[in-house]
């Protein structure tokens, strides 16, 4: 609990620095300024998840469950270094078929490819320590995340008053290269110091295996991302670049509520869920109940908040555009309030290893956001995209439910 407390303390601390700073540039940039960074932001989460190709969550079972880590560490910069090249060709032509085509430069591909993997670091770094159990060193990576970028922001501000799209682009270069610096230098002093022989390429055997075993990881983060960005994208493309802007800032507002829940308790209870669940069933079915009530109740808590507070912070940025979309936030807050609670299932399905099946949910489920998307966005807007995202969630929810419910039934803790 002492963990967790702490976690949130600094999550909040995170969350209100993302506040800050999605706040501040929704003042200082214009609506199309603003649109172009935020899928400039997107497509480096887009970028982080590609370079990892969701490995950690392989080497998270393995961390916990192996005396071993350092093998762990060198197998995954291992298959890191054999597949980045075919990584960084297939980020140029994704960049260039999803983006308008305004923001398609070659300096911007090259930016966006330095933060991604910068970005990729820092998050593995974070992960892994936050997975052996080094919370506060975790939680200090987290704030820096956070904060780096909306100090040097203010400065260049502060300094030179005008701030542009291109300024923030390259400011968030030298932001999340500092980030990189960081996590690298905690992970080598806490964790494992890197050597040259750890990026030695995998031999063809090796890396089919373990392309193989992460194939189900890969398609299911396609789907999961594919849910959480094409909504953004598709805005850009049939609407412009002002509405996905708008559209943008109220989604990260909503979505603090799940990255709230994140950071503050699933990557807390997972590794003892994990251990609990080879070793002890009832403080494991504790565990996994403790962890459902925590997660509904600070969802709902935190959307009562959200609700209350958002019409005084967008009064204070001083767009009308945002004040208007009050319905649309609210239908987010409801859509993440859903995706919080499908994390339990979630939770135990990956725990018994059957990431297969939480594959396959998540695929009919982005089959359903895309459809709906391509339909509603054309017709009704940004806010079609939100009732869109409720509609996909509740499928999400109810069939993670399900079975998991018959999975638990099965196993007969």
């Amino acid at each position: 609990m002492k963990n967790s407390l702490e976690s949130l303390f600094t999550r909040g601390i995170s969350i209100g620095s993302k506040f800050l700073l999605v706040g501040y540039l929704a003042k200082e940039l214009s609506l199309n300024d603003y649109g172009s960074y935020q899928l400039i932001g997107y497509f480096v989460l887009i970028s982080t998840t590609v370079f990892g190709l969701e490995f950690y969550n392989l080497t998270n079972r393995s961390v916990v469950k192996t005396v071993d880590k350092k093998r762990v560490y060198k197998g995954h910069l291992s298959f890191f270094a054999s597949i980045s090249p075919v990584l960084i060709v297939f980020q140029i032509v994704l960049f260039l078929l999803i983006f308008p085509g305004k923001l398609i430069s070659a300096t911007n591909i090259i930016l966006v490819l330095i933060i991604g993997l910068c970005d990729y670091f820092s998050q593995e770094a974070y992960r892994y320590l936050m997975i052996n159990g080094f919370f506060r060193k975790g939680n200090i990576q987290l704030i820096l995340k956070s904060a780096l970028f909306i100090l040097l922001l203010l400065i260049y501000a502060q300094i030179f008053k005008k701030l542009t799209f291109s300024i923030v682009l390259w400011i968030m270069l030298i932001s999340y290269l500092l980030l990189f610096l960081s996590a690298y230098n905690t992970f080598s002093k806490t964790l494992h110091a890197f050597k040259r022989d750890d990026f030695k390429r995998l031999k063809k055997k090796t890396l089919i295996i373990n392309l193989k075993a992460v194939l189900p990881f890969v398609i299911l983060v396609f789907f999961l991302k594919g849910i959480e960005f094409s909504d953004k994208f598709i805005i850009g493309k049939q609407l412009g670049l002002e509405e996905t802007g708008v559209y943008s800032f109220v989604f990260q507002v909503a979505s603090s509520i799940h990255i709230f829940i994140i950071s503050g308790f699933y990557i807390i209870y997972l590794p003892q869920m994990i251990h609990y669940h080879l070793t002890d069933f009832k403080k494991f079915r504790k565990e996994i109940k403790n962890f459902g009530i925590i997660t509904i109740i600070s969802s709902i808590l935190l959307t009562a908040v959200i609700s209350v507070a958002s019409p005084y912070i967008f009064s204070l940025i001083g767009k009308t555009e945002f004040i208007d979309h009050m319905d649309l936030l609210y239908l987010l807050l409801i859509g993440f309030v859903l995706n919080n609670i499908s994390l339990i299932p979630h939770l135990y399905l990956y725990i018994i290893e059957e990431e297969k099946i939480i594959m396959k949910i998540m695929g009919v489920s982005f089959l359903l956001n895309l459809g709906l998307n391509f339909f509603v966005i054309p017709r009704f807007g940004i806010i079609g995209a939100g009732y869109a995202f409720i509609l996909t969630y509740s499928l999400v929810l109810l069939l993670k439910s399900i079975i998991a419910r018959n999975k638990w039934t099965k196993a007969k803790y």
